[in-house]
């Protein structure tokens, strides 16, 4: 029974159909926030939701019963665990504050998707690379700060008043988000405070930041590689298989042509 169960919920047909109410619960979530939807509308995609809410939480039951304690040693299925049971009890219970956590159901299709399974996955494979860049970054922007502060604080408070301000300031700045308004704020009582924010700019953005790039990057060639020769190397495989399969059953089939006219050889004789 546990077999068969296991063999339907981790079948392909049972997976994509999954996936698409995966789909359509995006699709009613999307509509559902938009400005004119008829209320009678909005309370019959309400109601198609909790339905898909409850298709998922049987799903999660099903797998869990049908894959037994496999089902939490995949990573990917404790996240479908997690998500239905953090965005689940707001379309269930009706509580409004819960209800905003539907969105997360959406999350779903990174495991959903073979392609997007794999960004993933090479995300957290980076997260140790990003962690020591990020650290990194910490650092230059500490520093960077505390220079800032005892440089322009006494004449430009708003933005290098403290070390937290000026750690502000500067986060601003290394998104290139108005940044010409802050230096130009500090410009007009240090005209030389143009080498600090040049300087800053050129290590901080275009070095620090664009390392994230390269971890991810580095990251995202590696696993793709992986990925590939390895299935290139079961297709291999499977190919080298069905072939011996086919030598098998072709052997198997002359063997049962002659029992069944056991007579051809004598008159061959």
């Amino acid at each position: 029974m546990r077999e068969r169960l296991a063999a339907i919920v981790n079948g392909k047909k049972f997976h994509d159909t999954i996936l698409g109410l995966i789909f359509v619960n995006g699709i009613i979530l999307a509509v559902d926030v938009m400005p004119g939807v008829a209320e009678e509308t909005r309370h019959i995609l309400q109601s198609i939701d909790r339905v898909i809410v409850w298709v998922f939480i049987v799903e999660i039951i099903l797998r869990i019963i049908a894959n037994g304690r496999a089902f939490f040693r995949d990573g990917w299925s404790i996240f479908d665990f997690l998500v239905v049971a953090i965005s689940a009890p707001g379309t269930v219970t009706g509580i409004s504050a819960l209800r905003i956590l539907r969105a997360l159901r959406l999350l779903r299709v990174l495991s959903g998707v073979s392609h997007l399974r794999r960004v993933g996955e090479a995300l957290v494979a980076a997260v140790p690379g990003i962690s020591w860049v990020a650290g990194m970054l910490l650092l230059i922007i500490i520093i960077s700060a505390i220079i800032a502060t005892n440089l322009f604080g006494e004449g430009v408070p708003e933005l290098f008043g403290d070390l937290f301000v000026s750690m502000y300031t500067l986060f601003m700045v290394l998104t290139l988000e108005d940044w010409p308004d802050v230096a130009d704020a500090v410009l007009e009582v240090y005209p030389m405070a143009w080498i600090f924010f040049v300087t800053f700019i050129v290590v901080a953005t275009f070095t620090v930041v664009n390392l994230f790039v390269g971890v991810i990057v580095a990251v995202m060639d590696r696993e793709t590689s992986t990925y590939y020769e390895w299935e290139k190397a079961y297709r291999d495989r499977l190919r080298t298989d069905l072939d011996t399969l086919m030598d098998n059953v072709s052997s198997i089939s002359d063997k049962v042509d002659r029992l069944a006219d056991p007579g051809e050889g004598e008159e061959e004789d």
